[in-house]
């Protein structure tokens, strides 16, 4: 039925989230994708532990998010942990505010066991997809939010085993950035320093010839 109804939904949540999902639903895996102005991504992965029934504590998020996303930059594939290593945990009561599950005052106000696990890296390159295994047991509900458009809806997608979200565009890294204006300036420099060395060379040429 998940896979059925992700099938009516347009790239990136261009429809309202169904009824029967825009509660909260505590066997979605809740996976909210980041991208800092910075260039770097951060992914956290929350689940309820009191509706979710294979995951009751830390240690089963832990085991359950190992192999939860592979990455895919078009020509290559690999799982995320190879990219950003060990994710960092932590809990809350509170739901998230920027989710695109419709949540009522009730659902917001309401106190829940949440435990989350997040990542933070840099990728390279910058495009990239996020893909499910064909053998994950999870469904998740993944949405974007951007740190240079505030205030921006958040694009989202429901995934379930072997489905891959729309492409992803991270911004330019400015360490890279910053690195390549170093080399720019430095190069023009070198080159008007050769120029003025050229030049001075030419005219101590011109001056000499007449004493010759």
């Amino acid at each position: 039925m998940i896979r059925a109804l992700r099938q009516l939904v347009l790239t990136w949540g261009a429809l309202v989230l169904p009824l029967f999902v825009s509660a909260h639903n505590g066997e979605v895996l809740l996976s909210r994708l980041t991208l800092h102005a910075d260039g770097a991504c951060s992914l956290k992965v929350t689940a309820d532990l009191d509706g979710n029934f294979n995951i009751r504590e830390r240690a089963d998020l832990a085991k359950a998010v190992e192999g939860l996303f592979v990455v895919s930059t078009g020509k290559d594939s690999f799982a995320l942990r190879e990219a950003t290593g060990a994710p960092d945990f932590s809990s809350a009561s509170k739901l998230d505010l920027d989710s695109p599950f419709q949540h009522t005052a009730e659902e917001l106000a309401k106190s829940y066991k949440l435990e989350s696990a997040e990542w933070r890296w840099t990728p390279e390159p910058r495009n990239f997809v996020l893909r499910l295994p064909e053998e994950s047991p999870h469904t998740v509900l993944l949405w974007l939010v951007d740190e240079t458009r505030p205030g921006a809806k958040a694009r989202w997608v429901m995934m379930v085993a072997g489905d891959e979200s729309p492409l992803i565009q991270a911004h330019e890294d400015t360490g890279h950035l910053g690195r390549r204006m170093l080399i720019l300036c430095g190069g023009t420099m070198l080159i008007v320093a050769a120029a003025l060395a050229f030049g001075f060379l030419m005219l101590r040429r011109r001056l000499a010839r007449p004493a010759a």
